[in-house]
């Protein structure tokens, strides 16, 4: 005899409308998936002007800040889970009528390069070029990159997030 398991799928996110104007603050992921730190911003932008909060999905290391559910984004190591309780924070700010941008920085990954050397922006002796900060950058031909940036952009529209803003959609200018 076999035995199935029920599986609970939350229902889909409810998504809302573009506040206009749009007036927003920005949290890292860390501050977002620290309850002690983002009280006081929610606060504020639930008793001020402010209608949005972004929040950094992907950041200038590369690493996703959730739990995606997308199996190819785990394998790859990428998601380091600083915001454990996404999809209840952002039904949270929801219900607070605060509408949620994802950032995603695109190009700008030490992670995929360290990870994908082949796939980094390379100086001339083949070595990974890096910024003045010492941030390397994925090469914006690497379809490879498009496709994986595609799939963050899928799993944060299924975890709630009503826009997504691709930030560092170019080559890198900064450096040597």
């Amino acid at each position: 005899a076999t035995v199935s398991e029920t599986v609970l799928v939350p229902p889909p996110p409810v998504h809302l409308p573009t506040p206009s104007p749009v007036y927003a603050i920005y949290m890292t992921s860390w501050v977002a998936g620290t309850p002690s730190f983002r009280e006081n911003l929610v606060e504020f932008a639930r008793t001020s002007e402010i209608n949005s909060i972004m929040i950094d999905v992907k950041d200038s290391t590369g690493k996703v800040a959730f739990k995606t559910g997308d199996s190819y984004i785990e394998e790859l190591g990428s998601e380091e889970n600083r915001v454990p309780d996404m999809r209840a924070f952002i039904d949270r700010l929801h219900k607070n009528t605060i509408y949620v941008i994802a950032r995603i920085s695109v190009f700008q990954d030490p992670y995929m390069t360290a990870r994908q050397p082949n796939i980094a922006i390379r100086r001339g002796d083949s070595s990974v070029w890096k910024d003045r900060k010492g941030i390397s950058w994925v090469d914006p031909a690497s379809k490879d990159m498009w496709d994986y940036i595609v799939r963050i952009a899928q799993a944060s529209e299924a975890v709630g997030f009503d826009e997504l803003n691709f930030d560092y959609v170019r080559f890198p200018s900064d450096g040597n």
